[in-house]
């Protein structure tokens, strides 16, 4: 018995056994008993467990059979290469999902529920809501049809309230949504796969339903319009991006109300929602799940940020879509989806089944790889101590961000060469453009700012008509900033200023203000640094050959500004270059970040810099 206890350790991998629980329980099933005949396992009690000890070799030669087969059905093998004559899009798939896998393991997807995964769970389709609206109100299904093949739904929604009345139209959204509705296999799979941030478009309970484990407040609900609320990092996260239908005065649904949240006659990308959109659209690789992703307000918001980026590398985003019957439509909408920066991974129409079969099958692949991939558990039982940093084992409520920060990091408290001066300032500016725990301490109107001002500068060492564009925001941000602090400040003047001015008056403005030199204003590095921009500005103006050396006060006041960021987000004192022995893996990697700053990024970096992060920790 003694020598039996044994066998099943870590040395031997025995203690694998567990991970490939899939290949287990079919083994042990009926669909295993031909291979259990073969190897003659049945006179076991737990014919896979004695395989696995038995004869690795021959389990891992079915295992990999039975791998392989698994991910083949449930990317459509059979269906894709029937409609298409060939192995084309089935190896389309194939890559596809290997690039999601990827991403999965570096800890950047979040996934993006839409309605068809309510459907599973006992509730209508919003298309079929508003068919049984329209039916209340009285309005033709043909009218309701030709509106829905359009993608009218607000449209849809505003004759229903018309014919009916809002408050009407409301009940009847409660009476449907409200119920409690059964947890799918698919909702479940979502549940395992992602316990950080998930955002859906839904009203129902579902997804909460999921996590109601019997912990106190496992979950932590953001309400679209208040999208920039700060997540709680010891709970799961869920962005109900149009409303929860335990408020359903505050769900977004009629045109006026859209309008109200994502802007009247345009875009208002400043308005929480698109801000929101924004920010995961370019910080996590999303992954649309039970989404239509036709040309609705989020799709609007996509593109619209992608027009702006321009040739900027974006993540990688995901959708597990039903695909066309004709090849040429599935061509067709593979490229209307490629244009805004989604990866299309197809399951055959109307088995909508395949969804969690492909779910199921990527959380078994992350099993498996998980073998090669986890610390050292010493490393991870380590005692904590009063100067551990402040870092939770799960990293990616923030690990982004820090990527975002690498590039930068490897200059603090060093020279940048007057070639490196445009690529520095972009890199920056990617640090202010959007929502991050490490900027989250400053003001708007001072992050607002920020973002233009680098956008100005780092744009072509000629100042130009983009240029004037992006200085007048900050301008107007900068003079918001100061009026709400009663301080001076030009808002109520509306003159055509020009580039001298745009950067002179707040220069001064700012630079009265810190004269009081008050650190324990948490504004009072950021607008130290703000001054340094708008020098090298004006620097830069007189340069308009190429790009002007940088500043020294740049870089000093970027790195005392993420000095205090760092202290109270992480509680670590950024060392000077670097290169402490204890950072020295982290400053490789800053290093390499810089070196491919603006690229696409390498396949387990994310996974990389967590790894040194975890031992930063265990430290």
């Amino acid at each position: 018995m003694e020598a039996q206890k044994k066998i099943w350790c870590d040395k031997d991998e025995h203690s694998h056994y567990e991970l490939f629980a899939d290949f287990n329980k079919w083994l042990e099933g009926e669909e295993g008993e031909l291979l259990r005949n073969q190897y003659g396992l049945d006179e076991f009690s737990q014919p896979s467990k004695a395989f696995y000890a038995g004869d690795k070799e021959a389990y891992d030669q079915a295992f990999g059979v039975y791998r392989k087969e698994r991910r083949h059905e449930a990317l459509s093998e059979t269906f894709l290469k029937e409609q298409c004559g060939d192995n084309h899009w089935f190896d389309r798939n194939s890559d596809r999902f290997g690039q999601l896998l990827q991403c999965m393991l570096d800890g950047t997807v979040v996934p993006f529920i839409g309605a068809g995964i309510s459907v599973s769970g006992g509730f209508p389709s919003w298309e079929k809501h508003l068919r049984e609206q329209g039916r209340t109100a009285n309005i033709s299904t043909e009218h309701i049809d030709t509106l829905l093949a359009n993608g009218q739904y607000e449209k849809i929604i505003e004759e229903i309230e018309h014919g009916l009345g809002q408050d009407v139209f409301i009940q009847e959204i409660r009476d449907v949504f409200s119920r409690t509705g059964s947890i799918s296999d698919v909702i479940w799979r979502v549940s395992e796969l992602f316990t950080n941030t998930l955002i859906t478009t839904n009203y129902d309970r579902l997804i909460e339903q999921a996590f109601e484990n019997g912990a106190e407040d496992p979950y932590q609900i953001i309400n679209g319009l208040q999208a920039m609320q700060k997540p709680d990092e010891n709970k799961v996260t869920i962005i109900k991006l149009h409303g929860d239908i335990k408020n359903p005065k505050q769900c977004i649904l009629s045109k006026n109300q859209y309008d109200q949240a994502y802007g009247c006659n345009a875009l208002d990308m400043t308005r929480p929602i698109p801000k929101l959109l924004s920010y995961y659209y370019q910080n996590s690789s999303l992954l649309f799940l039970g989404c239509s992703l036709n040309n609705d307000r989020t799709l609007q918001v996509f593109q619209e940020v992608k027009n702006e980026l321009g040739d900027r590398e974006l993540p990688q985003h995901f959708s597990i879509e039903q695909a066309p019957e004709e090849e040429a439509e599935l061509a067709e909408r593979n490229a209307y989806l490629a244009k805004l920066g989604i990866t299309a991974i197809w399951f055959e129409k109307e088995r909508f089944d395949f969804v969690e079969n492909i779910l199921r099958v990527a959380k078994n692949e992350l099993r498996y790889r998980g073998i090669a991939l986890k610390p050292k558990q010493d490393e991870l039982e380590r005692p904590a101590t009063e100067n551990n940093i402040k870092l939770d084992l799960d990293l990616s409520h923030f690990l982004k961000d820090f990527v975002d920060l690498m590039p930068i990091m490897y200059w603090l408290h060093r020279r940048v060469p007057k070639a490196e001066t445009g690529k520095y300032l972009h890199a920056m500016q990617v640090v202010f453009h959007a929502h991050s725990i490490f900027t989250e301490q400053t003001h708007a109107h001072l992050l607002h700012g920020l973002d233009h001002v680098l956008r100005a500068i780092s744009n072509n060492a000629k100042f130009d008509g983009y240029s004037h564009g992006k200085l007048s925001v900050a301008f107007h941000s900068f003079q918001q900033y100061l009026f709400e602090a009663d301080e001076r400040n030009y808002l109520d003047k509306n003159f055509d200023w020009n580039f001298q001015e745009l950067l002179k008056i707040p220069k001064a403005q700012f630079e009265e203000l810190i004269t009081a030199k008050n650190d324990n204003n948490p504004d009072y590095h950021a607008i130290r640094l703000i001054v340094a921009l708008l020098k090298q500005g004006l620097s830069q103006l007189d340069s308009p050959d190429g790009f002007c050396e940088l500043s020294e006060a740049v870089n000093t006041e970027f790195s005392d500004y993420l000095n205090i960021a760092m202290l109270s987000k992480l509680g670590l004192i950024t060392p000077d270059r670097l290169d402490d022995l204890y950072t020295g893996d982290i400053n490789d990697l800053c290093k390499d970040a810089w070196d491919h700053f603006d690229q696409p990024m390498r396949i387990g970096f994310i996974q990389h810099v967590k790894y040194q992060l975890l031992r930063l920790k265990a430290a």
